[in-house]
């Protein structure tokens, strides 16, 4: 059962998220959601991004994984159910003088505590993530 003083449920638009307080790479934290709700969190506009950060920052103010990636070809959501998007949610970014992808190696996406988006490598360890639960609804 997880810790109440280290998750809580937010609810955004119609969007449940869940935020984990873990140290973890970015597929891990993946791997984490998928088994335990749906997935890391897709955030598809500016509004829903405010949401989630006040309430975020209500109890943490650091960095969280998101579920953003670049496969190479474009940046995606790790969330990939056509029926969840609405028109251009699918392609809203909140990137801070990012992406870089410096060295080729910065795939995977965190945000901080003031809703900046930010490229890194996947394997780096940050201590939360926040995942969707689609599960709920």
């Amino acid at each position: 059962q997880d810790d109440p003083l280290n998750s809580f449920w937010t609810l955004a638009s119609s969007h449940q998220y869940h935020f984990v307080n873990e140290s973890k790479t970015w597929t891990e934290a993946q791997r984490y959601c998928r088994q335990n709700y749906t997935d890391l969190a897709t955030i598809d506009n500016m509004e829903e991004m405010n949401r989630l950060i006040n309430t975020v920052n209500e109890s943490y103010n650091d960095s969280a994984w998101i579920g953003l990636y670049d496969d190479v070809n474009s940046w995606r959501w790790s969330l990939e159910d056509n029926d969840f998007y609405q028109e251009e949610e699918r392609d809203f970014r909140n990137w801070f003088h990012e992406p870089d992808n410096g060295w080729g190696n910065n795939l995977c996406v965190y945000m901080n505590y003031y809703g900046h988006w930010f490229d890194v490598p996947c394997d780096t360890d940050l201590n939360a993530f926040v995942c969707y639960d689609g599960k709920t609804f």
